[in-house]
């Protein structure tokens, strides 16, 4: 069944009643923990002004740190999971998926960076020869190709959207499964997701209008509307549509 919108969000809301201070404390502690890792790099290239050395330490920092960031996110999004299928829950979730072979989720990282890489490579060759050559016609043909390249980067990462989440609910699948069963799943129901992100558009300016402390709470929102979507779209909010409110959602067969 191809639940509306609004049947996701209020189904969301509903997960989410119970939950609020344990998932905010969580998405607040990732940020709050990446920042902490993060800001004497950025120091040490503020002081450098703009060393070499200190560039590249800020960048390699900034990439291991994004890595691990996307794990911890995956923990997080385990717990939504749980609350999605009333499940017990806790904190210590968003550390769990360094044991269950996050492996998967680097090179599922990787894989997404290589896609989006690839897709602008046409243009910044282009741009590379405008510059070089001072041609104007090169510049048009490269902003041209830059949109394209933005083009078919949004509809990859509709495509895949569900990879990582596939990945949490299923141990034993790989990345590469991940991203193919994810394309399986979307087929036909891009629209569908496009739709809930852009109607997240007024809570995010909010929450950019609160400073970002809006955020802490429209972010797990719009994650917890995902993974309604993601229940959906797998069948297993139709496995459980009659089931009693109080009684646990199975694990997902799928």
């Amino acid at each position: 069944m191809n639940r509306t919108s609004a049947e996701l969000k209020r189904l969301a809301r509903e997960k989410l009643t119970g939950n609020w201070g344990l998932i905010i404390g969580a998405t607040l502690l990732l940020g709050l923990m990446m920042f902490a890792v993060l800001i004497p790099f950025y120091v040490l290239f503020f002081i450098s002004r703009g060393g070499i050395v200190q560039f590249l330490a800020y960048m390699a920092a900034t990439m291991i740190v994004s890595i691990v960031s996307v794990i911890m996110q995956c923990g997080i999004s385990r717990m939504q999971l749980g609350f999605a299928r009333n499940q017990d829950t806790g904190i210590g979730m968003m550390f769990g998926e360094f044991a269950r072979r996050p492996e998967r989720y680097i090179l599922g990282v990787l894989m997404l960076i290589g896609m989006e890489l690839l897709c602008f490579l046409p243009a910044s060759v282009c741009w590379s020869v405008a510059v070089m050559q001072n041609a104007f016609l090169a510049s048009g043909i490269a902003a041209v190709l830059y949109i394209a390249g933005l083009a078919v980067g949004l509809l990859l990462a509709f495509r895949y959207e569900l990879a990582f989440l596939l990945l949490v609910d299923h141990s034993q699948m790989g990345a590469i499964e991940a991203f193919r069963e994810s394309s399986r799943l979307m087929d036909g129901n891009k629209g569908r997701l496009l739709y809930i992100y852009l109607s997240y558009i007024g809570w995010s300016i909010l929450g950019i209008l609160s400073c970002g402390i809006g955020t802490l709470w429209i972010s797990p929102y719009m994650n917890q509307t995902v993974i309604s979507f993601y229940l959906d779209v797998t069948g297993e909010l139709d496995r459980v549509q009659k089931a009693e409110p109080d009684v646990p959602l199975p694990e997902s067969q799928y």
